[in-house]
């Protein structure tokens, strides 16, 4: 299905306007700053996180109105599918633009030694990093096709998903990004030529090493901090801005042709 985007001029490849991006996870150290680039770029925003009553979200509000955009926050367990499902229908009730992309920032780390490993500690992380994005995906998915409109979808998978991390034992982390990224390629090719309504293109981003609190506790070592620097072909570690323009790529047009692929924006480190 041909969208034309072909003909969009290039300077309105990478806007945002007239659509709606729904972030889980969205309170977090990547999400935090994307959706203030999503809304700094002209699109509405919902936001999904686990808090009931977070203390900062005036300040969304704040420069969603300096930039004609909204912002709306639902507390939601993205684990439990009747939540999700239920959020994210009463969500779309209200919206002036249609639901165009999705952004999965909600996930969680752990490291343990494999054959200490406690199973509920396992499956929770699993059913988190990996049940809960798709739960987000489906239900978000269905209402593009209800809405008949094109989307995005932007799975955060890791770097860890392809290789394993020196230093530290993180098989179960590890594992559930790399079924985060064979979800994208899946999706994308469920989604993508769909005969009753417009494609909705998935793609996965594999972030390297960032400094957010899921890195605090690796990188209070000395010799893990050594080790992964070592690693970087860039000799540094990322901040969660960086991943702003990656990801705002992959929700615009500007990327009409890119779908099941993973941009792993890793500071070359799985390129040695």
């Amino acid at each position: 299905m041909d969208n034309a985007a072909y003909k969009i001029p290039t300077k309105d490849l990478f806007k945002l306007q007239n659509r709606t991006i729904l972030v889980s996870g969205g309170l977090g150290g990547v999400g935090s700053p994307l959706i203030i680039s999503i809304l700094e770029s002209g699109a509405d925003v919902i936001c999904l996180d686990l808090p009931e009553h977070p203390p900062d979200l005036e300040r969304f509000h704040t420069i969603a109105t300096e930039n004609g955009a909204q912002y709306f926050y639902y507390s939601v367990n993205v684990t439990d599918a009747d939540q999700v499902s239920k959020s994210i229908q009463q969500a779309v009730k209200g919206l002036r633009h249609p639901l165009r992309g999705v952004v999965t920032t909600a996930g969680i780390s752990g490291e343990f030694n494999a054959v200490d490993y406690p199973p509920e500690d396992f499956r929770r992380l699993f059913d988190l990093n990996v049940t809960g994005t798709f739960l987000v995906v489906q239900a978000a998915a269905r209402v593009m096709q209800e809405q008949k409109a094109a989307g995005s979808v932007v799975l955060i998978a890791s770097m860890s998903g392809s290789v394993a991390n020196k230093g530290v034992n993180t098989a179960a982390y590890n594992s559930s990004k790399a079924a985060v990224q064979q979800l994208a390629r899946s999706l994308a090719a469920e989604w993508g030529n769909q005969s009753d309504s417009p494609p909705i293109r998935v793609n996965s981003i594999s972030p390297g090493y960032i400094f957010t609190r899921l890195t605090a506790g690796a990188l209070a070592r000395p010799e893990i901090k050594a080790q992964w620097l070592d690693g970087s072909m860039l000799g540094r570690f990322s901040h969660p801005e960086e991943y702003r323009a990656p990801i705002l790529f992959m929700l615009s047009d500007g990327s009409s042709f890119m779908t099941g692929a993973d941009l792993r924006c890793d500071g070359g480190h799985t390129a040695w």
